[in-house]
């Protein structure tokens, strides 16, 4: 028996110059989470943020042309420092979650990510998601390090 892949999940992997404890933390902390999430050149507001397991969270994406993309789901695991996983999906509709899990793996000082998000239900769905994330986390990127250099 042969396994089948399905071609529309999204898997991303990404080393960050911080401990694991501290990456995970800027998920789960309201003001940091909203100074990162959602692509680059996109300001997010995070109205909802409950970190613990069944526990909801809101992201609005605030659009160059007005518009507000309200994005929204459930967290399922919180593991810290070692893995998390939520639902996400347009705010409101049942239909199109999808879940992501986030593994932070141990390299001493540093950490690699690996996000995965099931459920896009097609290969453009991920591409794009693939590109929003990768922007996001250069967001992440950049704000570790300025926390990085401000607690010197």
């Amino acid at each position: 028996m042969t396994a089948t892949t399905d071609e529309s999940v999204l898997e991303l992997s990404r080393v960050f110059d911080a401990p694991p404890a501290r990456v995970f933390e800027a998920w789960l902390n309201r003001e940091e989470w909203q100074s990162w999430i959602g692509p680059e050149g996109i300001r997010c507001d995070v109205p909802l943020l409950e970190p613990r397991v069944g526990g909801r969270y809101r992201v609005n994406m605030n659009m160059s042309d007005g518009r507000v993309i309200a994005v929204a789901g459930v967290f399922k695991l919180i593991e810290a420092p070692r893995r998390l996983a939520f639902t996400w999906g347009l705010d409101g509709d049942a239909n199109r979650q999808s879940l992501v899990t986030i593994t932070f793996n141990d390299l001493g000082d540093r950490t690699e990510l690996i996000l995965m998000q099931e459920g896009l239900g097609t290969v453009e769905n991920r591409d794009g998601h693939s590109q929003g994330w990768n922007s996001a986390l250069n967001k992440l990127d950049r704000h570790l390090a300025n926390r990085s250099a401000a607690e010197r």
